[in-house]
């Protein structure tokens, strides 16, 4: 590009970080006389008070706000804009900070105390209450015209439910213990079914209520029949269908060890939805979002259409970029893990830094950035849509779940397990045989979720609801491209205080009852 053209793109940018400091600054005095500032957002930009949805339109608009807020943008990037996908990945073993001062550095170091822990609570909750505000303007029927879009409306409504699930789940994963730690006794967060009075002071659930809430949800959803049921792949892209809330709900069951729910969940999906896996040939570009095979196996994600809805440069593409910030990495023990086939497919959306001097100096023809999120053919990693469900992950659910059953389920594990590999690899001892004992048939599974997920934000809550210890390095020998890390975060398992983020600050400081259950060590 001409320098006329970087001289554009940097007076944008410019104008836009003087325009977002401006609404920041808005936006921080607006809030400095609230307490409680995650119970008393409005749904959306176009709907600003609780008795604002009154027809359809309102409702639509509020439903829009509602998708908005599960990505937030530049200023809010704590949730699946960046967060969500980084937390889940640079806290494990396979992703890492490429070194100190980076965006992901806090929760890869988990140096953090409880004044300055990563935030993933306040816009969570947003997006809650933007949801809750759909359902309670249907359920009181504040819907003036409701009669003439009953359907629509019904429809809107189970959206609602199922993003409620999604962010009380997610919540539940990052300041909960997992599930199977202890069955659910341990404190999760509160779950908030209806919009809260501003000093409402709610205190936390118990991991196994806010599960069996979210499961509530999700069956009320699905059983309500009034969720799309998309007859081709894509067709509703970027909203909740009838498929995007099963897979949803099968991951949910694999969570709390409900196998045979999950198991049976995921044969449903892959028998009867209209979404396919990615062939071999189709893999390494079908992550652009141009790219005519893209919607064949994404069953939910979030879309970026333009400035409007992405979180610019501080979005989880531009951090995973060469050409962004370069922020976060691969370790070499999954470079090496994933290398160890080189006739896997999975190896081409890791590439090796190709432009800068220094990175290239430092590792070499090594791959180490994830191209899940990709410049692609519009020519911008700022939008590459956010991927929430994917059909390769219902086969791994499936497979797992399998392995963890045994008996007769397992062949049919076996089965999912290799119908992936055979859209993954070329290699013919990649398979499993059904002789495979049933350890190591689940260790397999568990590997080949790491290669196909990794990016995705799942790999810490994976190892942790499996009661895995995270190695991230054990002496110098074997600490690979990691920097230097606290000793108790080289090696870790999920008792490990810094597993969980504190409860903000501000929440504690404002709310006497979450005081009292902060979680230990913080």
């Amino acid at each position: 590009r001409g320098l006329g053209d970087v001289y554009k793109r940097q007076s944008i940018y410019i104008m836009k970080k003087i325009y977002n400091i401006l609404a920041l600054a808005a936006v921080t005095t607006g809030l400095s006389s609230c307490v409680n500032n995650w119970l008393d957002q409005t749904p959306s930009n176009g709907t600003p008070t609780s008795s604002a949805i009154t027809n359809y339109n309102d409702a639509r608009t509020a439903m829009y706000g509602m998708y908005d807020g599960l990505q937030g943008n530049s200023t809010y990037t704590q949730y699946y804009a960046a967060r969500m996908f980084y937390y889940g990945d640079v806290r494990g073993d396979d992703m890492q900070a490429r070194t100190q001062g980076m965006r992901t550095s806090s929760c890869y170091e988990m140096r953090y105390t409880a004044d300055d822990a990563p935030n993933m609570w306040n816009i969570q909750y947003n997006v809650i209450r933007r949801a809750n505000r759909l359902i309670e303007a249907v359920d009181n029927k504040t819907i003036t015209d409701a009669e003439n879009f009953q359907t629509e409306l019904a429809n809107i409504y189970n959206q609602a439910k199922v993003i409620r699930a999604l962010v009380h789940f997610d919540l539940v994963k990052v300041y909960g213990m997992p599930y199977t730690y202890d069955e659910g006794a341990s404190l999760g967060v509160p779950f908030v079914d209806k919009p809260l009075d501003r000093d409402a002071q709610p205190g936390r659930d118990k991991v196994a209520d806010v599960y069996a809430k979210v499961v509530a949800d999700l069956n009320n959803a699905i059983d309500s029949e009034a969720l799309t049921v998309s007859k081709k792949a894509g067709e509703k892209q970027g909203y909740i269908d009838l498929w995007a809330a099963k897979a949803l709900l099968c991951r949910v069951y694999l969570y709390m060890n409900k196998n045979q729910e999950a198991f049976d969940l995921a044969k449903e999906i892959i028998n009867d939805s209209p979404y396919k896996l990615w062939t071999p040939e189709q893999y390494a570009e079908a992550w652009d979002k141009q790219d005519p095979n893209h919607t064949k196996e994404m069953i939910f994600e979030l879309i970026n259409n333009g400035s409007d809805d992405w979180a610019d440069r501080e979005g989880i593409g531009y951090l995973l970029n060469e050409q962004g910030y370069a922020d976060a990495i691969c370790t070499k023990s999954f470079v090496d893990m994933l290398q160890t086939d080189p006739a896997d497919v999975r190896n081409e959306v890791v590439l090796p830094a190709m432009y800068d001097k220094d990175l290239k100096k430092a590792y070499g023809e090594n791959p180490i950035f994830i191209n899940k999120f990709p410049l692609g053919a519009l020519g911008d990693m700022r939008l590459a849509n956010l991927p929430i469900l994917r059909l390769s992950e219902v086969y791994l659910n499936a497979a797992e779940a399998a392995a963890k059953l045994g008996g007769a389920a397992k062949a049919e594990g076996i089965k999912y397990l290799n119908d992936l590999l055979d859209k993954r690899t070329k290699t013919p001892t990649a398979k499993v045989s059904n002789a495979i004992a049933d350890d190591e048939f689940l260790s397999k599974v568990l590997i080949e979720r790491r290669k196909e997920l990794v990016g995705e934000g799942q790999r810490f809550f994976d190892a942790m609801r499996n009661n895995e210890t995270i190695v991230r390095y054990s002496s110098e020998e074997n600490q690979g491209w990691h920097y230097s890390l606290l000793k108790e975060s080289q090696s870790f398992d999920r008792t490990y205080t810094k597993a969980l983020l504190p409860i903000p600050v501000s929440e504690t400081n404002a709310n006497p009852t979450l005081k009292a259950q902060q979680n230990p060590g913080y």
